[in-house]
């Protein structure tokens, strides 16, 4: 008895080790993900708003927005939110955080949502990004602009 009872001891503190190290892995990389995904907004967003530029979304987008948004809507939307919005004034940065999740079909898939604000000669600008880090790197998922007037 003595013999089970010092085997089921060593197997909890494995399974007790194996959760801390988990844990830790996951807490770790999540902070360097935020970090990295932030970063690649901070960078993405004012490109991209600036001179409402489709060519700077584009090359950043995932082939999942390829494959429901044409270059031409694309264009056109954009050029209605520079005609409304006028000139590009400041950013404001961004707010939001990465997110991982382990499925058995799709296995690790690490997105990452974000609300930055852009400020515009006639009115100010909410966009929410979303990413999907693919290949190691952050790529656009969508991105949705809503007007604030001033």
């Amino acid at each position: 008895m003595k013999k089970i009872l010092t085997i089921l001891g060593v197997v909890f503190l494995v399974l007790i080790f194996i959760v801390a190290a988990a844990i830790g892995y996951v807490a770790y990389t999540g902070n360097k993900l935020d970090a990295s995904s932030k970063a690649y907004v901070d960078e993405s967003v004012p490109a991209i708003v600036s001179t409402w530029s489709k060519d700077e979304l584009i090359k950043r987008a995932n082939s999942q927005l390829r494959q429901v948004t044409s270059d031409v809507q694309v264009g056109l939307l954009f050029n209605s939110l520079s005609n409304k919005l006028g000139t590009f004034q400041s950013y404001d940065g961004a707010k939001g955080q990465s997110n991982m999740s382990f499925t058995s079909k799709d296995g690790q898939t690490t997105t990452a949502s974000y609300v930055a604000n852009a400020t515009f000669q006639n009115g100010k600008a909410e966009i929410q990004i979303k990413l999907i880090r693919d290949n190691d790197s952050w790529q656009i998922l969508g991105f949705h602009v809503d007007l604030k007037p001033l």
